[in-house]
């Protein structure tokens, strides 16, 4: 009896570890390279969506509840260091980034092929 009992007490975390596993298949690889075949950079290709989706909250004086500005290169590595890619690629409406809605996967795209790439300014 005694075995049995420690014999639970290792299995029972495992189990309740692995049942409360997120993995919904939602959250993205930031080793997966979307586009394998062009770096993408900060200046070419992701401050144009920083600019069209997000500057309007994620600027001086913040917005809407923004907690971090995302002006420029030094302030976007902060926004991932922040979870922007999980914010961006969530399945949960409540949690998504923009507020106004979840980007065009062509834009998650770039922004996941950045993350692959290192995150280079330029």
């Amino acid at each position: 009896m005694k075995n049995t009992t420690i014999l639970f007490l290792w299995i029972l975390p495992l189990v309740v570890t692995l049942g409360c596993s997120s993995d919904d298949g939602a959250e993205p690889n930031p080793d997966t390279n979307p586009n394998p075949n062009k770096t993408t950079t900060y200046t070419a290709d992701v401050k144009t969506i920083i600019d069209t989706h997000c500057i309007e909250c994620h600027t001086i004086p913040l917005a809407q509840g923004a907690i971090f500005p995302m002006r420029n290169y030094a302030e976007t590595i902060n926004g991932l260091d922040r979870d922007l890619v999980l914010r961006i690629t969530s399945p949960n409406i409540s949690n998504i980034m923009p507020p106004s809605g979840r980007l065009p996967q062509e834009t998650i795209d770039i922004i996941l092929d950045w993350v692959a790439d290192g995150e280079l300014e330029e």
